[in-house]
């Protein structure tokens, strides 16, 4: 049977109202999620996401929660977003996540290369999400972080990792000089996605017209998905997204350059400490590799070319006053909120062609 035929069925019974008649692309699939488009008799298509673990099943709530919240203030965005969206409960107690297709396809490697086009487009896309309100993730109970926050947050990682004997001492200085350095840390956060990558981003024609996954969102480091792209395009890629992302913000940022460098480096941190919670020997030993391989190669202008610039003085730069006392203000006032799990009830089961589902209309 077709591997994602049950996700017709659960299209199915999370919009009764709709008879859809085909599977169609995007479909995908990977350890912990199926995703496939299904069409309806109007010709109408739809993105259904079903997911195989708990972490990620929590995500797509997580997700429903902050399209609510961004109900109206999505409008202004120049992409689609997951939403209106319909869920329905599976085996499992896990659900699916169903909702109007994006126009086009999920990005590949190859797009982050070679469309200036593409790049503006990625640019406009990722400053006008980082401008959104931090009410809305507060609405959806998302983590509202300051600038010292993730500094700290970052720092206390830094440590953690010190357990493993993985991180060469030239690394482990050059990452402690950054994270202690607070000139580099006194930027606005910003609504950021946090867990960019090509398959939640969609593309037509050369231009972003939907993003999903947002199941990690939260009130953070603009560098953190700036990091992402940065590091998985090409160089002019990277300069054009970036120019274009400037022009659009709306707050100064003069060391993003810098931090972006930073969290394309943490971000091998963060996999060595995940396989290091998992015990996971497999990640940690690439994890380990991917370090010692930064620190072989490292020199003093760092390793993405699209950001040399930033490095070609010793001295970092001076934020004007009225920014710093901005800064200062928006940090006394922010704080964390930790995010809450829906419930889902053990004994809720019931079935359907191809797979057990049922609506279920408080999600």
């Amino acid at each position: 049977m077709d591997d994602f035929l049950p996700l017709a069925a659960m299209a199915a019974a999370a919009m009764p109202d709709n008879d859809f008649v085909s599977l169609c692309l995007p479909r995908y699939k990977t350890d912990d999620l199926r995703v496939c488009a299904v069409q309806d008799a109007a010709e109408r298509k739809w993105l259904v996401t079903n997911p195989s673990t708990e972490q990620r099943d929590q995500e797509l709530q997580i997700q429903s929660r902050i399209m609510q919240a961004l109900a109206h203030d999505g409008a202004r965005l120049p992409f689609s977003l997951p939403w209106p969206a319909h869920s329905v409960r599976v085996i499992g107690g896990k659900h699916a996540l169903v909702h109007a297709a994006f126009s086009g396809r999920p990005l590949s490697q190859e797009d982050l290369t070679v469309s200036d086009k593409l790049a503006e487009s990625l640019g406009n896309a990722l400053a006008s999400l980082h401008d959104l309100p931090a009410r809305i993730l507060q609405a959806a109970e998302r983590p509202i972080f300051s600038a010292d926050q993730i500094r700290r947050r970052w720092l206390n990682l830094l440590d953690e990792g010190a357990t493993t004997r993985s991180i060469p001492p030239r690394l482990w200085q050059r990452w402690e000089e950054r994270l202690e350095d607070v000139s580099l840390w006194r930027f606005p956060p910003a609504f950021i996605h946090a867990d960019l990558q090509e398959p939640y981003l969609y593309t037509k024609d050369e231009v972003i017209t939907g993003i999903t996954g947002f199941g990690n969102a939260q009130f953070g480091d603009p560098a953190r998905d700036l990091a992402w792209v940065v590091s998985s395009s090409s160089d002019e890629f990277a300069k054009r997204m970036l120019n274009a992302y400037r022009k659009l913000r709306l707050s100064e940022d003069p060391k993003l350059n810098a931090r972006i460098e930073l969290n394309s480096e943490l971000v091998l941190l963060e996999w060595l400490l995940h396989g290091v919670q998992e015990n996971n020997e497999e990640i940690i030993a690439d994890a380990r590799q991917l370090i010692a391989q930064l620190a072989d190669t490292l020199d003093n202008t760092g390793l993405l070319p699209a950001l040399r610039e930033d490095f070609t003085s010793k001295k970092a730069d001076k934020l004007p006053e009225t920014s710093t006392d901005n800064l200062k203000e928006t940090e006394e006032n922010t704080t964390e909120i930790s995010p809450q799990t829906v419930a889902i009830p053990a004994d809720d089961t019931s079935s359907s062609a191809n797979e057990d589902t049922q609506s279920d209309p408080s999600i």
